[in-house]
């Protein structure tokens, strides 16, 4: 377990870039989550009557399910989400068609014609450069093969934010102005001014501290134990297969000791949910293990 003392210095090191911290600033505050999305995607939206953090409204039993870190429909039939990615997994480009066809799922009503169909747009937002081009923006596009010149139009917009991109030549000045402050904290602008004060805000928030402590403790333990679990029953099976058994043994665990956590601190479910994100990207299986250790 983690002393309070290194607890308290990974709070006062944190972020903007910090998952938590990030859906704390723009999960909740419909402005600011406004202006995100109109640096980024460059277009102006409409408002947005409500924003949900950590969302997941696929009610399917079998087939995987996302959940979100931040998403919002406005009033101008458009549907939004917002990922921040510190990691790059590798499955990012799978990921991101996953998460458009859910999306899609909610874009068009029964009786609509397929021409209502409401504007999906995905943003993720990582602190790494996926593709080695040192590009700011990579715009994904479906044309046409041998006619790349004809763009297909499917009412979706995907596109992945380089955080790490050095060469901003050529870019809006409201976006070089986010992205500085997302790898530097320096304020440039009126829009950086609001995030930054609404982020000062947070981090002076002693709830807000505690939570983000206790979060980040849970998780800690949760993934050493999952390793360690993996690692050994790897190696007394001698396989990649046995590795790969004992690290979801592990990781199981480790889901059982938050829930039960949560349930003796008397935590919320959002609470929960927000930790058992941060090991788990399969709502279904999330599910799943809830109905065994909470709802029990």
């Amino acid at each position: 377990m983690l002393t309070r003392s290194v607890l308290a210095k990974r709070w006062q090191q944190a972020t903007i870039k910090n998952n938590i911290i990030f859906n704390w600033v723009f999960g909740e505050n419909r402005a600011l989550f406004k202006g995100l999305v109109e640096r980024l995607f460059q277009r102006q939206v409409g408002n947005f009557a409500a924003l949900t953090s950590e969302r997941s409204f696929k009610n399917h039993q079998v087939f995987y399910r996302p959940r979100f870190d931040t998403y919002g429909e406005d009033d101008l039939d458009n549907i939004i989400n917002v990922e921040l990615q510190n990691e790059n997994r590798h499955d990012l480009e799978k990921r991101i068609a996953i998460y458009q066809a859910s999306l899609t799922q909610r874009a068009l009503a029964a009786g609509q014609s397929f021409n209502e169909r409401k504007q999906t747009l995905i943003a993720f937002l990582c602190d790494f450069d996926l593709y080695g081009r040192n590009r700011p923006v990579y715009k994904l596009k479906t044309t046409v093969e041998g006619q790349e010149d004809i763009l297909v139009d499917r009412g979706e917009t995907n596109v992945i934010f380089n955080l790490k991109a050095t060469d901003l030549a050529g870019l809006p000045a409201d976006y070089v102005a986010l992205l500085t402050y997302f790898n530097t904290g320096q304020v440039s602008d009126d829009f950086t001014a609001a995030v930054d004060q609404e982020f000062r805000r947070l981090k002076g928030n002693d709830t807000r501290r505690e939570y983000f402590m206790s979060i980040e403790s849970i998780i800690t333990l949760a993934e050493s134990y999952a390793r360690q679990e993996g690692h050994e029953k790897g190696w007394q099976e001698g396989r990649q297969e046995g590795w790969q058994e004992g690290r979801d043994e592990g990781r199981e665990e480790a889901a059982k000791l938050l829930i039960e956590d949560a349930v003796q601190n008397q935590r919320n479910l959002d609470s929960l949910l927000t930790s058992l994100k941060a090991i788990f990207k399969d709502q279904a299986h999330i599910d799943e293990l809830l109905t065994k250790y909470y709802y029990r």
